[in-house]
């Protein structure tokens, strides 16, 4: 079954990486922390993705959750980054 876990984490570590990466941002009002958290991000998601691939960390079934989660909230962000902290408004 780890190997089931790793397998989904990784998956959902790498297409939110790459959601993130292919985000057009068609306005051009666009602030630089968003471009910095955006790079963090997309560098923490493919180095996890490496350190289970490589490292074999033990991963458990609440890192391929967690995966899931992070994928589910980014896919529906489309990758924006700066949308991620926005309110919703009522």
């Amino acid at each position: 079954m780890e190997h089931l876990f790793a397998f989904v984490a990784v998956c959902c570590y790498f297409i939110s990486a790459i959601r993130i990466l292919c985000f057009e941002n068609h306005n051009s009002n666009h602030q630089r922390k968003h471009e910095l958290l955006a790079m963090i991000l997309m560098a923490s998601f493919m180095g996890q993705s490496v350190n289970i691939l490589f490292l074999k960390d033990p991963v458990t079934v609440w890192d391929a959750i967690f995966g899931m989660v992070l994928l589910g909230i980014i896919w529906t962000a489309k990758g924006n980054v700066a949308q991620l902290f926005k309110g919703k408004k009522a």
